[in-house]
């Protein structure tokens, strides 16, 4: 499945940004501006442009964020797409997100950007219209949340036939090593 640069990046920087918090062991990476900073950094090269910049995180930002992470997994969780358009939709509000032509590399593409506001704005601008993206063309099934008993790590579907199950082949192996082991124990 092949996605836009810009779907690619902004997807992925919503899956990350939810997995910052694992809510099965209520570990988090994501409790300080500098974390913040550390995790906008990640991805500057892709998103900071010569004439746009979000701008450096703040104490607000943070807890804008860290909500905005909780939102943006129930849309990885979402059990319709109803429920997932709903959620992206009133996201793309709160950010007043709009399309605007970037010529910041080789070939014009669409970003959609805050009007006005700083980091959070732009951040929820980013990931609820990759999100959506894929939602419109790909459908709710390739939304996905690990598996694994002790992750739950979310991931957008890729394969072909729709059928992964776990955030990453670590975790997939780790389960089909327990569940053999548990075979082999109960012969």
């Amino acid at each position: 499945m092949n996605f836009s640069t810009y779907n690619d990046l902004a997807v992925q920087m919503a899956a990350d940004l939810v997995n910052t918090r694992n809510p099965v062991d209520d570990t988090d990476t994501l409790t300080t501006v500098d974390e913040l900073t550390a995790f906008l950094d990640a991805y500057e090269r892709d998103w900071h442009t010569e004439d746009w910049h979000p701008g450096k995180p703040t104490g607000d930002d943070l807890a804008s964020i860290r909500s905005l992470r909780d939102r943006l997994r129930g849309v990885f969780e979402a059990a319709d797409e109803a429920a997932a358009a709903g959620i992206l939709n009133e996201l793309l509000d709160d950010a007043a997100a709009r399309p605007r032509i970037s010529v910041h590399s080789a070939n014009p593409h669409l970003h959609f950007e805050p009007q006005q506001g700083g980091t959070s704005e732009w951040l929820t601008a980013a990931t609820a219209m990759g999100l959506a993206v894929i939602l419109c063309d790909f459908g709710i099934e390739r939304f996905g949340s690990c598996c694994s008993s002790d992750c739950r790590d979310v991931f957008v579907d890729t394969s072909k036939n729709r059928s992964r199950r776990h955030c990453t082949t670590t975790c997939g192996t780790r389960e089909n090593v327990a569940a053999h082991r548990r075979r082999m124990r109960d012969r």
